[in-house]
């Protein structure tokens, strides 16, 4: 599909938000919609798609220099020197070498109760000890608990914070989180994970990059082209952190463990302006839609700063995603937010207008 035709598609599918979601829809000629794993539903742009093609030609040759050269254009774009980017595979890769690291130092992960889960994975493999802090009302992140945690702990501490919060899609205040990281004592190191950072629009959200601006060494900054620029299945991802900080973690995760499709990719979705505009107003008008039309349901739910938000299912899980797998919709797992609620990733709004008239045909049936 060329530029024109794939925005042309695009913008046909932001017009269907206004479509009221009772519309009927022939489920039988329907394919698998897929609102399980916080996708982008726009899949890459023609630009990365384009990129990606060239660069299969060059597949026989090592990636001498490109590494680099994204690494150089996420500084730029971030304000930071290249020394302060690094590149890995997919943001778990970093994710998982910043806790091996503090698994060598003996640390101690401090978290809240309800978040990623892949941390809490791999510091369990690393054999880390482990503080999970209950949440506060309505699934927010507990900052005041974390801080007090972490002070009763002996010996090097890793907290790790996700902002917005996944599952939860909630926002932990920029300038509650950048204070605590500049008083923190040296024994607490700072994972941030902004993998909806783009996302946002919420005014008051700023990234924590000004702290590696700042050469803050008690902090790194984890992000990924999976989500605005549609690239999960290219794995790629990077970090941002003070130059000692990022020296000191390449090595724990392989050289070269980035090809070079994948890289040439995310140079052209950097500068795909157009693009990451039209998967920011596709995102948000379909999360828009959906919340409406839970609200119309009298359906609770969190409002969402990511492609994905909680939602009330009042059934058991199993039942839930059961009911919804018949009607050809996947929906989340079991992430831990207590019987009653459902994490939904967040389609095209097309998909979500298909996705609240099956919710509502459910409803219809009792939710039994």
């Amino acid at each position: 599909m060329d530029r024109r035709s794939f925005l042309a598609a695009s913008a046909a599918v932001l017009t269907a938000a206004a479509v009221p979601w009772s519309h009927s829809l022939a489920r039988e000629s329907l394919p698998l919609l897929r609102l399980n794993a916080n996708e982008n539903p726009l899949g890459m742009s023609p630009m990365a798609r384009a990129a990606a093609a060239d660069a299969l030609a060059e597949g026989h040759r090592y990636s001498f220099g490109v590494e680099g050269m994204l690494a150089q254009e996420i500084a730029e774009r971030e304000g930071v020197d290249k020394e302060n980017v690094t590149i890995a595979n997919g943001s778990t890769g970093i994710l998982e070498a910043v806790v091996w690291q503090q698994a060598m130092r003996g640390a101690t992960l401090v978290q809240p109760q309800i978040t990623f889960g892949a941390v809490g994975e791999i510091a369990a493999a690393a054999q880390l000890k482990r503080v999970d802090v209950p949440m506060l009302d309505g699934f927010r992140v507990d900052l005041e608990a974390m801080e007090a945690a972490t002070a009763k702990i002996d010996g090097p501490v890793l907290v790790y914070l996700v902002t917005p919060n996944n599952p939860t899609g909630l926002l932990t205040p920029s300038a509650a989180i950048e204070a605590w990281v500049r008083r923190a004592p040296d024994n607490v190191f700072f994972l941030i994970d902004e993998a909806y950072h783009e996302l946002v629009d919420d005014p008051a959200y700023r990234s924590s990059v000004d702290l590696v601006r700042t050469e803050r060494e008690n902090v790194l900054i984890a992000r990924t082209f999976s989500k605005i620029y549609a690239m999960a299945g290219m794995r790629l991802g990077y970090a941002m952190a003070a130059a000692p900080v990022v020296e000191a973690l390449q090595k724990y995760y392989s050289s070269w463990s980035v090809n070079i499709v994948a890289m040439q990719a995310g140079r052209a979705s950097l500068r795909d302006a157009e693009f990451r505009a039209l998967s920011f107003n596709s995102n948000r008008a379909a999360r828009d839609f959906t919340q409406q039309g839970l609200d119309d349901l009298g359906l609770d739910f969190i409002p969402s700063q990511g492609n994905f938000l909680i939602h009330e299912i009042r059934m058991p899980l199993k039942n839930y995603q059961q009911k919804m797998r018949e009607a050809g919709i996947l929906v989340g797992r079991d992430m831990d937010l207590g019987e009653g609620w459902n994490r939904l990733s967040i389609g095209t709004p097309d998909e979500m207008k298909r996705f609240m008239t099956t919710l509502g045909s459910l409803h219809a049936g009792g939710w039994s």
